[in-house]
C-alpha cells in the first residue's frame, strides 16, 4: 500500500492531467442519447451538462483507477522478480523512471556495474514465464557508425531507447544466482575487446 502511495504522491500531476484528457473526451459522447430523444438547443445544453458532466468525472476516473491498478499490479510482478537470485546476487540499485507519465507506465530497474561498464537491467514483461530482460551498457558511441554496426552485428545489441542485449530466461532458471551476473560480465568483456568507452555516470545513475 505504501508503494501505491507513493505513485499517487509522484504522479498526482500526471494523475490529474490524464483525468481532465479523458473528461474531455468523454464529455462529448454523453450527449449522444439526447441528440436522439429530443431537439438539441442551448438550454437543452445547459439543463443537461451538470448531470453529463458527472457521468463523464465518473467515467473519467474509473479509467484512471484501472491504470493506477493495473501499474501497480505490474510494478508489485517487477519487484517480486527482482528479489529473486539472479537479481539480488547482484547487489544493485533499484531506480525509478518515467515519473509525471502514468499512462506509459512507471517502470523500475536495476543499475550498478560489473567489469568495466555500468548497466541497467530491466525486467520488460514481468507476467509472462519466460522473463525478458534487458540488458544495457552505459557507454558513448558517439557519431560513430561504424562502432554502432559492429555492436549490434557482433554483440547483437538492439537499439531502443538504450542499446541493449535481450535475453529470455524461464522464471525458475532466475533462481541461480550467477546467470545474469554472467551474461553481464561476458558483455563487459565484449564492449572491452572492441575499445567502447563507458559512459561517465555516478552511483546513481546520472
Amino acid at each position: 500500500m505504501n508503494d501505491l502511495l507513493t505513485i499517487i504522491t509522484n504522479e498526482k500531476r500526471s494523475l490529474m492531467r490524464g483525468f481532465l484528457v479523458v473528461f474531455i473526451l468523454v464529455l462529448p459522447f454523453t450527449f449522444i442519447p439526447v441528440l436522439f430523444t429530443q431537439r438539441f438547443t442551448a438550454e437543452t445544453f445547459s439543463q443537461q451538462l451538470p448531470e453529463k458532466a458527472l457521468v463523464a468525472a465518473l467515467i473519467a476516473g474509473a479509467i484512471i483507477i484501472l491504470l493506477l491498478l493495473n501499474n501497480y499490479e505490474k510494478l508489485l510482478q517487477k519487484k517480486r522478480l527482482y528479489d529473486l537470485p539472479a537479481f539480488s546476487s547482484l547487489h544493485f540499485n533499484g531506480a525509478v523512471e518515467k515519473y509525471n507519465a502514468i499512462v506509459k507506465e512507471i517502470s523500475t530497474y536495476l543499475f550498478g556495474k560489473v567489469g568495466n561498464y555500468f548497466f541497467r537491467v530491466n525486467i520488460t514483461n514481468p507476467r509472462q514465464h519466460n522473463i525478458q530482460v534487458e540488458l544495457s551498457p552505459l557507454i558513448y558511441v558517439g557519431q560513430d557508425h561504424e562502432l554502432l554496426d559492429r555492436l549490434m552485428q557482433e554483440l547483437q545489441l538492439k537499439e531502443n531507447l538504450y542499446l541493449s542485449r535481450v535475453i529470455n530466461l524461464p522464471e525458475e532458471e532466475l533462481q541461480h544466482s550467477d546467470i545474469i551476473r554472467n551474461e553481464l560480465l561476458k558483455l563487459s568483456d565484449e564492449l572491452s575487446r572492441l575499445g567502447v568507452t563507458p559512459m561517465a555516470v555516478d552511483e546513481n545513475g546520472q
